[in-house]
Parts: C-alpha cells; structure tokens; sequence
C-alpha cells in the first residue's frame, strides 16, 4: 500500500481555549493509525497524505475509472472520555463506519481525515479544540475543503463529487458542500443539522467554536442534499431535527425505519454515479 506524506506547519492555540485547556486538557495527543490502516489494507486502498493547510490529512483512496468520485467523512469518534469530564487524547472512532461504506461503492472514492484523526499525531500540533467544541470550525473546514481540492487537482478526470458523512461527519459533509464547487450532491446520514439543538439537547457545552448549518443562511444552488436519519436514533432524533433539516434547499429527508445511529450504509442511499 503506498503512501505519501508532505510536511505540516504548527497549529496556533487560540486563547480562549487555553485557559479550558489549562483546566481539563491532556498536554498532548497520541493517536495511533495502525488500526485505521489495517482496515485499509485489507480494503486494497491507497493510504494518502493530503496536505490541508496547516494540518496534515491522513486519507485512503480507491482508484478506479469515472468522472465522478464519493468522499466518505467519518463521525466525530471520541471526543471525551471518562464520562465526557476528560478530553480524549485521540478522537479517532473506534467503528469505522464510513470507512467499511467504501468497499460497497464503485468508481473512484477518498476517505477523508479531519486535523489530527486517524493518524499519529507526534510530527504535528494537535490542539483538542479541534476535536472538542471546534469540530466544525472554520479551521476544520477550510483544512479539509483545501486537501480536499489538492486531491482534485491531481485527478482531473474527476469532474463531480458526492461527499459522504456520518453523523458529525454529515455536519462536515454539508459544511464543505459549500466551498468545493465540484461537490454536486451530500449524502448526511444521522447528522445533527442543528448543533446547537443538539448540544442542548444532551445538556453538552455548545460547540461555541463550531460552524453549524443551521445558522447558515446561504446555500450554493444545483446541490442535491440527502438526509437520512435512524428511527430509534436516541443520538440524533428524527423528530427533532427534521425541522433544522427540511428548510435546507434542494433537500430530501428519509427516515429510515427499525434503524439507530448506525443508520445507514449505501445500500440504503446509493445511486449508481454513471453519469
């Protein structure tokens, strides 16, 4: 499996979060890509470094013949532990969801990594505000939709793109729609379209350094958004965000039935891209 790897620059602590951090944060982060990339390897894809700005961007690929490509985002993974009073030192999930998804998708397909996940972190600076309540920040975002358009540039065959995310990941998904024009169509499955809602709701401190879509009040035309939810979803209630998720334009809802926040791979949602 072949890799590539390019050099990252130095993250800057913002101060607001330094004096959490001073509080309640592990000096450090020390993930491990082992797993991930095991999982990957026994997938048959190419383990990719995608330069996103200042963060490095731990990726896999699947290179095969089409114009159109699906990019998978994985959910937020871990970002506490011990009962969400410590953060976690590495975010990466433990169930890679999205990452399985891709086996069962044809034509050309990107995992996508987020700052500081399924990766070791060691050679760059991980700030846990990136995982914590800046996981849908513009930091984020920007990293992700420049790695993002590097891995295009490189493939210019690929003309068109359906971004795929899991729960947080459908945040991401919906959230990068807006800055990579080649994304025509958002697949978010059990995503909390309202993180604030959310944050509420599980009596969590808001995401205060977070974009959420719901405070989005303009949206590129010609972007097909497909929002799946579990109907026993306990995380990501249908019921309660159908409201944040019906005013989103070009949008169709589905709630899928005898399902939970695992909901719901592409058998559920995939439409051959042959285009």
């Amino acid at each position: 499996m072949s890799k590539r790897a390019v050099k990252g620059l130095v993250v800057l602590r913002p101060a607001l979060f330094a004096l959490i951090s001073s509080i309640a944060l592990l000096t450090s982060c020390a993930s491990t890509s082992e797993r991930p990339d095991a999982q990957a390897r026994e997938s048959g894809l190419d383990n990719l470094a995608i330069a996103g700005g200042p963060f490095i961007l731990q990726a896999y690929e699947r290179v095969m013949p089409g114009s159109h490509a699906h990019v998978f985002i994985e959910g937020d993974g871990r970002p506490w532990r011990s009962g969400g009073r410590v953060i976690s030192e590495d975010p990466t999930p433990k169930r890679l969801l999205a990452l399985g998804w891709m086996d069962k998708v044809p034509g050309p397909t990107l995992y996508l990594g987020r700052p500081c996940y399924l990766t070791s972190v060691a050679d760059q600076s991980c700030d846990s505000l990136l995982w914590t309540y800046g996981r849908y920040s513009e930091l984020v975002v920007q990293s992700m939709a420049t790695g993002l358009e590097s891995w295009l540039r490189l493939r210019p065959q690929i003309t068109s793109l359906t971004v795929v995310g899991h729960s947080g990941g459908g945040v991401l998904a919906l959230l990068l729609a807006e800055r990579v024009v080649s994304v025509d169509q958002v697949i978010a499955v059990s995503t909390p379209v309202d993180i604030d809602l959310w944050a509420a709701m599980h009596r969590y401190t808001p995401l205060f350094a977070s974009l959420n879509p719901a405070r989005q009040h303009t949206w590129r035309k010609n972007v097909q958004r497909r929002l799946y939810f579990g109907e026993h979803d306990r995380e990501v209630p249908p019921e309660a965000f159908l409201p944040a998720a019906r005013v989103l334009p070009g949008v169709s809802v589905r709630i899928v039935e005898g399902v939970d926040h695992d909901c719901c791979g592409p058998d559920t949602w995939f439409v051959d891209p042959d285009r």
